[in-house]
């Protein structure tokens, strides 16, 4: 199972001093394929918040850079889920850069952020939620087959 988003724009201001893509942008490109990946599983964080006072903050954050990204690239996002913990959750984000639209893809950086449950009454982590640990087990399950 993979949340793929395509063709995003580099745009000047994601970039640092020397014209190359700035690490926010990766942490915000992020950011989008797990609310991607979370959409496409239909689980929602904000429900689970406010349901059951449960949040999926980062626990820790792995940045590898290949190649530099300049100004009005384009980046592909691909996301999915690497490891499923009993109170954590860890996702693979890969990014591609390519000059144009249709040009082939090049390999530029690769992340991996983990993700943690914790209960904000208890204020201590917790298990993941059912609901998610089964929902990545189906979609797994229909990727294999």
């Amino acid at each position: 199972m993979i949340y793929e988003k395509k063709n995003v724009r580099v745009l000047p201001d994601d970039t640092d001093v020397f014209g190359r893509l700035n690490w926010l942008a990766y942490v915000r490109y992020c950011e989008e394929g797990e609310a991607g990946l979370m959409e496409m599983l239909d689980f929602s964080v904000m429900r689970l918040y406010r349901t059951q006072r449960i949040s999926l903050p980062r626990r820790a954050a792995s940045f590898e850079y290949f190649s530099p990204v300049s100004p009005e690239s384009f980046i592909d996002i691909e996301t999915k889920v690497k490891k499923v913990g009993k109170t954590s959750l860890t996702l693979s984000h890969v990014f591609y850069k390519k000059n144009r639209k249709e040009d082939k893809r090049l390999l530029t950086a690769k992340a991996e952020i983990t993700l943690v449950a914790f209960d904000e009454q208890a204020y201590q982590k917790t298990k993941l939620p059912l609901q998610l640990v089964e929902t990545i087990k189906r979609f797994n399950r229909k990727a294999q087959t």
